[in-house]
């Protein structure tokens, strides 16, 4: 019946998932780019917190050598002995090498906080679009099946009259036997 009353009433337009997944594309993939995001400034091995933890060291460095010149310069004017110079000296470097990793730290704590943020928003923004493809997947099912139930129900309406205009032995003029009487 269906390729009769797709000639009679056209065929019933189907919702096709796959052109609302290339719809949702665009969404999909800044969705997929905020995920890697947040995972990146969760790991602390990744390469945005390597390349943070790097240039800090790097200030620290050129800081710890700005007070090294700093300590000479004293050192010369105050007529500081060489060993206490260069023990002074050290100990400024390991202040500002020190300083580098409590910020480091600190700094992850921070990326760690905004990454787990920036995942259970996009983890909302996946669970509203997995949502949106199963009801377009549920309403294309239940256009489907309605579709059969109406066609079922003109079927069995059609046999029902083809069935009502036909007599079976209850009218004049029909009968099994020879009819053979006086």
């Amino acid at each position: 019946m269906g390729w009769l009353s797709d000639k009679m009433f056209g065929k019933r337009k189907r919702m096709d998932v796959n052109h609302i997944n290339n719809l949702m594309a665009p969404t999909q993939g800044l969705v997929d780019e905020q995920l890697g995001l947040s995972r990146a400034m969760m790991d602390p091995n990744s390469q945005q917190n390597m390349m943070m933890r790097n240039l800090m060291a790097q200030r620290a460095s050129e800081s710890g050598a700005e007070v090294q010149q700093g300590m000479q310069k004293m050192a010369a004017q105050t007529g500081m002995s060489p060993g206490q110079a260069m023990m002074q000296q050290r100990i400024a470097q390991n202040k500002a090498m020190g300083g580098v990793n409590q910020h480091w730290m600190a700094g992850l704590q921070n990326q760690f906080s905004q990454g787990l943020s920036l995942m259970g928003n996009m983890t909302q923004m996946q669970q509203g679009l997995n949502e949106n493809q199963a009801n377009a997947y549920m309403g294309q099912i239940n256009a489907s099946n309605a579709a059969r139930s109406q066609n079922m129900g003109m079927g069995m309406n059609l046999l029902g009259s083809v069935m009502g205009g036909m007599n079976f032995g209850g009218g004049k003029g029909f009968s099994f036997g020879s009819g053979g009487g006086a």
